[in-house]
C-alpha cells in the first residue's frame, strides 16, 4: 500500500500535559495511519521544548509537517524511523520534490529547509530518546569519518547534514491580483469580442480568440488551473463528467475511428440537445451543486480533479466550442484541413485546429497583466483562486465544527486546498492560504458576522438536545424560510410572534467536561 501524507494525521497535546513538570499542551503530535501516536517525534519535540531550542511552540509546525512527510516517505520504502537514517534515504527524500520544483510549485530552498528539519530531528533523537528497547540508542548523526549514518558538516558555525545545499531564497512573488483587478483582467481579454463582425475573417479571428482568451482566464481564476491543464484541457473529460451525472450519453461499444465519439460534439449542430445539456446542467444547479469535478491531466503526476464553476462549464460549451470552435472548424474544413483537434477546448488561431500550447495560454495572460499595468502573472490568478478557495473552505469547516476554531478545522481546510492543488501533501503554499484565510476571518468588518453566526451555533446546540423530531423538523423549514424569502411581510409576522409568545433570555453554556491532566512517566 502506498500512504500520501495526510493518512498521518496530525493534532497538538491536549491542555493539562504535563512532562518533567513542564507544561506539554500544544506540542505536535503525528499519528501512524492506524491510529497510534508516532512517538519518536513526540519525545523530540518535547525534549527542544524542554531545552528552549524552540523559541515557540508556534515554531515546531513546519518541522512536524516536514517530518510527516518523511515518515510517510520512509514508510512506503518499507523502513522504519531506525533504518531510514541514512544520507541515501535524505536524498531519495529530496528527489521526491523534484518534480514540483521543476513546475515552480515548491522552490528548491524550502526543499532544502525540509532535509535540515529531518537532520535536525536525528541530531536529537539520542538525547531524545536515550534508550530504545533497554539499550542506549544509537549515534545518528557524526563526521564522515565516523560509523554514524547521516554524515554532518559545519556550514558558517552550524551543523549541517553533509549533502545540504545552501540555495539563495528568490525575490517574494508579486502580489496576488485582488478582484476588482481580476475583473479588470477578465473584462480586457474580453473587450475585443465586444466589437461587431465587420465580415472579415481577420476581424473574426479577433473576436472568437478574445472569447478563448477570456475563458482560459476564467479557468485559471475561478478553477485553479495551470498553464498546462489549460492547455490540455479535455473536452471529452467534461462529458465524461456530465455523463456521471446522468446529463448527457456516452455511447458504448467500440469504434474504428480514432476520434473518441462525445456528446458534446454530437451537440454542435443540434440546437435541441445544446439546450437539453444546458437544461441538465442548470437543473443540477438548482440542487445546490456550485461545481462539476473534471478530471485535468498534469505532467509528470497522474490526472487530478478539478472543482469546475458550473457557470464555467456553461461558457465554455455556449461560446468556447458551440460557437468559436463551431465557426474555426468549419472555415479550417471548407479550406482543406484535416487535422482538427475535436478533444481540445481552446485552439491556435494561427495553426489551423491544433490545441493551444502551454506557453501561448501564459504569454496570452501575462500580456493582460502587462496591458493593465497588473503585478504578476497568469499564475497569480491560480493564486487568488486560491486565496478566495480557502476563505471559503474556512467558512465552511468552521460552519461544520460549530464555530470553533481548533486544529481539525485547521487540517481539514489545509487538506482540502492540497487536493485543489494536486498537491500529494499540504504544505507551506497551503498554510501560506490558510493563514490569509484566518486573518481576513478575523477581520473587524467580518466579526460582527462571525459573532453572530457563532451565538446562533451556540444557541441551536445547547437547545437540540430537548426538541423532539417535530420542532426539529419545525426549525429547519424556519431556517431555510429565513434563508430564501424576500418579503419583509414574513419577518415582520415572524418578529410579531416572537415578541408575543417567547421569552427570550440568555441561555447559560453548557458546563464543558474538564481536559483529563495527563502526565507522562518520566522515569524511563
Amino acid at each position: 500500500m502506498i500512504y500520501i501524507p495526510t493518512d498521518f494525521n496530525m493534532d497538538l497535546t491536549p491542555a493539562g500535559l504535563r512532562w518533567r513538570y513542564e507544561d506539554m499542551s500544544g506540542i505536535p503530535r503525528i499519528h501512524r495511519p492506524d491510529g497510534s501516536i508516532f512517538e519518536p517525534t513526540l519525545r523530540y519535540f518535547a525534549f527542544c521544548w524542554l531545552n528552549r531550542i524552540f523559541k515557540a511552540k508556534s515554531s515546531m509546525g513546519p518541522p512536524s509537517s516536514s517530518l510527516r512527510e518523511f515518515l510517510c516517505h520512509s514508510t512506503n520504502l518499507g523502513l522504519d524511523w531506525v533504518g531510514a537514517a541514512s544520507d541515501d534515504v535524505l536524498r531519495t527524500f529530496r528527489n521526491l520534490f523534484s518534480e514540483r520544483v521543476k513546475d515552480g510549485e515548491l522552490s528548491a530552498a524550502q526543499v532544502e529547509l525540509k532535509l535540515d528539519h529531518v537532520f535536525h530531528f536525528y541530531k536529537y533523537a539520542r538525547k531524545a530518546i536515550p534508550y530504545l528497547g533497554g539499550l542506549p540508542t544509537q549515534q545518528f548523526v557524526g563526521r564522515p569519518s565516523s560509523l554514524a549514518p547521516i554524515t554532518s558538516r559545519t556550514v558558517a558555525g552550524k551543523s549541517r547534514w553533509s549533502g545540504w545545499s545552501k540555495i539563495k531564497r528568490s525575490a517574494p512573488d508579486r502580489p496576488t491580483p485582488d478582484f476588482n483587478d481580476v475583473e479588470r483582467i477578465l473584462e480586457h481579454l474580453r473587450s475585443a469580442a465586444m466589437d461587431p463582425l465587420d465580415g472579415t475573417w481577420e476581424q473574426a479571428l479577433r473576436v472568437y480568440a478574445a472569447e478563448r482568451n477570456w475563458l482560459i482566464a476564467c479557468c485559471k481564476a475561478k478553477a485553479g488551473l495551470r498553464r498546462g491543464e489549460t492547455a490540455d484541457l479535455s473536452l471529452q473529460k467534461i462529458a465524461e463528467s456530465l455523463a456521471r451525472l446522468k446529463i448527457v450519453t456516452m455511447p458504448s461499444g467500440r469504434w474504428r475511428s480514432n476520434v473518441q465519439p462525445n456528446p458534446l460534439n454530437d451537440a454542435v449542430n443540434d440546437p435541441s440537445l445544446q439546450a437539453e445539456i444546458i437544461a441538465g446542467i442548470e437543473k443540477h444547479a438548482a440542487r445546490g451543486y456550485t461545481t462539476l469535478q473534471v478530471e485535468v491531466a498534469t505532467k509528470g503526476r497522474p490526472s487530478r480533479s478539478i472543482e469546475f464553476p458550473l457557470n464555467v462549464i456553461i461558457d465554455i460549451l455556449q461560446i468556447g466550442i458551440w460557437q468559436v470552435r463551431k465557426t474555426l472548424f468549419e472555415k479550417w474544413t471548407a479550406a482543406g484541413s484535416t487535422k482538427l483537434d475535436y478533444d481540445a477546448v481552446f485552439l491556435s488561431s494561427t495553426r489551423n485546429g491544433t490545441r493551444l500550447t502551454k506557453k501561448a495560454v501564459g504569454d496570452t495572460v501575462k500580456k493582460a497583466f502587462n496591458d493593465l499595468v497588473v503585478g504578476g502573472s497568469g499564475h497569480r490568478l491560480r493564486a487568488y483562486y486560491f486565496t478566495e478557495m480557502a476563505w471559503l473552505l474556512w467558512n465552511e469547516e468552521q460552519a461544520m465544527a460549530g464555530y470553533r476554531n481548533d486544529v481539525v478545522v485547521n487540517n481539514n481546510v489545509m487538506n482540502r486546498l492540497a487536493d485543489l492543488a494536486g498537491h500529494k501533501s499540504p504544505g507551506t503554499t497551503e498554510k501560506y492560504y490558510l493563514d490569509k484565510a484566518r486573518l481576513r476571518h478575523r477581520m473587524k468588518k467580518n466579526r460582527s458576522s462571525v459573532d453572530a453566526r457563532k451565538d446562533m451555533m451556540n444557541a441551536l446546540i445547547s437547545v437540540s438536545w430537548n426538541l423532539d423530531v417535530d420542532r426539529c423538523q419545525r426549525l429547519q423549514k424556519l431556517i431555510y424560510a429565513v434563508d430564501d424569502c424576500k418579503d419583509p411581510r414574513f419577518f415582520a409576522v415572524m418578529d410579531a410572534a416572537i415578541e408575543k409568545y417567547v421569552e427570550l433570555k440568555d441561555r447559560p453554556q453548557p458546563s464543558r467536561a474538564p481536559h483529563l491532566r495527563l502526565a507522562v512517566d518520566n522515569s524511563s
